[in-house]
């Protein structure tokens, strides 16, 4: 069974599991103001659809922590040894969200997969009564309830790995990782906000990517979920290495769907428009002429860039070799995350399953 078939059957089981827990907790909280119901609903919603890539990492880790493999023909909710991971696995999904959210406010994004960001959202209801009178303070507003909303999305997610049916110690070693994860986010997402200030040299673009993707989305959900399952040191040292190669190469491919991919369906702004440095920017100064990177300045960060600007900056990349080097780049890593594979697993369909998620962080339109 591949890769995405095993990442539908897990589906089957995480989704009908996520929606039952918010409806609970929109439930509970309906004795408090209605704002903190629309916090859950609105919680619900952004953390809803998307790839679930973490989530199933968790589940992949865990698999490979207790050596079990479901039957697709059972399905995966006759294996309640794997009722026990979901709650793990959904407070990823909101760490997630957490981040996001967060992560909207410092980048000024306004939309987020095609939809209002949650500070816009938020923004948008005091133009209404009874705030009318607040009307302008509807940014500042708009920016405080997304901050609260992100900072309980997390409170929430550790209150999902508390109440777990797992041991304490095992909880407790699990939020001791998940606080590393977080602590090493937040510096590569501090790390992320100087660069266009002081810039940045390959290797501090190298460590935000290692900080801030490789660690947070693959390394720290694989290990989670081994850990909890009972894997050993070696296996977990196994998986922080195809994580870290992993992460690297799907960092890249976003650095690439950033100027290259249709925003329509990746739900992202331009990289170039929002002036981030990524390591596609950084490689595309070092082989540019003196003219064209003058050219490149003037547009890089500006938001009143049209769309000729931008496809011509597409296509310098492309010219001087950037988009090539990356792409090759990207490949390696995918490669060198194949290659521990086998340090990770003897079992066959297991690691037909790592390799096929190697393959899509480069192979992916979003």
């Amino acid at each position: 069974m591949d890769f995405q078939t095993h990442l539908k059957d897990f589906l089957a089981s995480f989704e009908p599991y996520a929606q039952k827990y918010f409806q609970n907790k929109i439930k509970e909280v309906s004795k408090y103001h209605p704002l903190i119901v629309q916090f859950y609903k609105d919680l619900a919603d952004f953390s809803s659809g998307g790839k679930r890539m973490r989530a199933f990492l968790v589940y992949l880790g865990y698999l490979i922590g207790t050596h079990l493999r479901f039957n697709p023909s059972d399905g995966l909710n006759l294996q309640k040894d794997f009722q026990k991971i979901l709650p793990i696995a959904l407070a990823i999904e909101i760490i997630h969200s957490f981040l996001l959210i967060h992560d909207d406010i410092i980048d000024k994004s306004d939309m987020r997969h095609g939809a209002p960001t949650i500070h816009r959202r938020y923004e948008k209801l005091v133009g209404s009564p009874p705030a009318v009178r607040l009307r302008d303070e509807a940014g500042h507003y708009g920016l405080s309830q997304a901050i609260l909303l992100g900072d309980i999305a997390c409170f929430e997610a550790f209150s999902l790995i508390n109440s777990s049916s797992f041991d304490n110690d095992l909880k407790v070693i699990c939020q001791g990782q998940l606080i590393k994860t977080l602590l090493n986010t937040g510096y590569g997402e501090a790390l992320d906000v100087e660069a266009p200030y002081r810039g940045a040299t390959l290797a501090q673009i190298r460590q935000v990517m290692d900080l801030k993707t490789a660690r947070y989305s693959f390394v720290g959900p694989l290990s989670l979920g081994a850990i909890l399952g009972g894997a050993g040191k070696e296996q977990i040292s196994s998986l922080t290495k195809f994580g870290l190669s992993c992460g690297m190469a799907f960092q890249l491919k976003d650095d690439i769907l950033g100027v290259f991919g249709d925003e329509k369906v990746t739900g992202k702004p331009m990289d170039f428009s929002e002036g981030k440095n990524t390591m596609l920017i950084y490689k595309t100064y070092e082989l540019v002429n003196a003219k064209e990177k003058a050219y490149l300045k003037k547009i890089w960060g500006n938001k009143n860039a049209n769309s000729g600007d931008l496809k011509r900056v597409g296509q310098i990349i492309r010219d001087c070799g950037a988009l090539a080097w990356c792409e090759k780049e990207q490949v390696k890593l995918a490669n060198a995350a194949k290659k521990v594979i086998f340090d990770i697993t003897n079992d066959k369909e297991l690691q037909i399953i790592f390799e096929q998620i190697a393959d899509f962080v480069i192979g992916r339109e979003k």
